[in-house]
């Protein structure tokens, strides 16, 4: 095959590809400037999720070269709990030969706790202990008699740790015995307990473009509408209720609308996609705070069921979208930029999955701004990629011929011959 034939197929195979792959994305917006080298998290905005399909794979971060850049999808939980490590000060490690040891630890900040981690140099062995707490390292109180100190063994370090579970405490004192009798004392490196914590996870305010309010005295119900520039995801609706005092009132959260999608085809049915609804009760008792389906929606509706009571005033509104963040390595050089809003686009495969672990989950947070709407394509422009399939078509079949040709020519030659 001469040269000539082989460019020409490279360039059918290439617009065959671009043809096939070209992929739209409807909406642009700039990322805020790192200031060093490293990890961030890209907060994304309600503007921006709202574009996105349902699972958020049509997003694309760029450098300013055009090069796609890895992420990992971070979405904050409503509530996350995570275990700290508070180390306490050992005062004094004692040993009696062929009996025991005694060990007294201090909690000055008197903390409530209900677990000792004790980090020992590796051994193969079990202990009896006892724990007791005091408060003047005079009068002592037992908290656990005839306990086994739990091992969590290391294979790859020369240290382990124990731990010990117990009741509920808040000695300023702890003192623990370990039974010595049949084996040498541990080599105890450092002594902590951990303690469970429940942190919030992170909101975003979405804007609201238009808020409705009907007090129906027949119906004996307040209906609220809001509405929204554009598709949103909202994860919780919060209220803030000046008058009266004291209430108790029921409703339903409606999202979205009752929507009718048309079949093409006629022996099939429309299809009806129902709007979802959401019981609610607000109390003076507790937060007036309702937590919702992630559902991308353009309005929301809920009702309040008044009875035979006055309408409540409502100060505040507020919709909220849990953070959704973009975590990738980003260079000062670079200036960074999103491309999403595509609905035929699938999630990118990204090797950063498998190391989800070594990317610490608090990073700097960039911001992300100049959100614009890219220039609606025409009918014209959405036949680009059928042309380029064509034009592929035409070349190869040019191709075959040409060799068709070329090849009848050299069997006429040897035939005369």
């Amino acid at each position: 095959m001469s040269g000539y034939i082989k460019h020409l197929l490279l360039l059918a195979f290439t617009l065959l590809c671009h043809g096939i792959t070209a992929q739209n994305y409807r909406w642009q917006a700039n990322i805020e400037q790192p200031q060093q080298a490293g990890y961030y998290n890209i907060l994304l905005p309600p503007q921006v999720v709202g574009q996105l399909q349902p699972g958020k794979a049509d997003v694309r971060l760029q450098n300013s070269k055009g090069t796609e850049v890895p992420y990992l999808l971070r979405v904050e939980e409503p509530l996350q709990y995570k275990k700290l490590f508070t180390s306490h000060q050992i005062i004094s490690y004692t040993h009696r030969e062929g009996c025991c040891s005694e060990l007294l630890i201090a909690n000055p900040e008197k903390r409530k706790i209900n677990n000792m981690s004790l980090l020992v140099s590796n051994a193969e062995v079990q202990k009896e202990v006892n724990l007791s707490g005091s408060n003047n390292q005079q009068d002592w109180y037992v908290l656990k008699e005839k306990g086994v100190l739990f091992a969590i063994n290391s294979t790859q370090s020369t240290s382990e740790v124990r731990l010990l579970n117990f009741p509920w405490s808040n000695y300023k004192y702890l003192r623990l015995q370990l039974n010595d009798s049949s084996c040498a004392p541990l080599n105890i490196l450092q002594v902590g307990s951990y303690d469970t914590q429940a942190e919030a996870g992170k909101y975003t305010q979405i804007p609201v473009q238009q808020v409705i309010r009907t007090d129906s005295s027949s119906l004996k119900q307040t209906y609220v509408r809001l509405l929204f520039e554009q598709p949103v995801y909202p994860d919780r609706l919060e209220l803030q209720i000046l008058e009266p005092q004291l209430y108790y009132r029921t409703g339903l959260v409606i999202l979205g609308k009752e929507k009718v999608i048309e079949r093409r085809r006629k022996r099939k049915r429309n299809k009806v996609l129902r709007a979802a609804t959401i019981p609610f009760v607000l109390s003076s008792n507790a937060p007036d705070v309702i937590d919702l389906p992630r559902r991308k929606v353009q309005e929301l509706t809920f009702i309040i069921e008044n009875e035979d009571n006055p309408p409540l005033q409502i100060n505040s509104i507020k919709l909220l979208q849990l953070n959704h963040y973009l975590a990738a390595e980003l260079n000062p050089a670079q200036q960074y930029s999103l491309r999403f809003g595509n609905e035929k686009a699938k999630s990118p495969n990204y090797e950063l999955q498998y190391f989800q672990d070594s990317i610490p989950q608090h990073l700097p947070v960039l911001q992300v701004k100049h959100i614009e709407q890219v220039q609606t394509q025409t009918a014209s422009d959405t036949k680009t990629p059928n042309l380029y399939v064509w034009i592929a078509i035409i070349i190869v079949a040019s191709a075959l011929i040409f060799m068709s040709m070329r090849l009848l020519n050299d069997m006429s030659k040897k035939k005369s011959l």
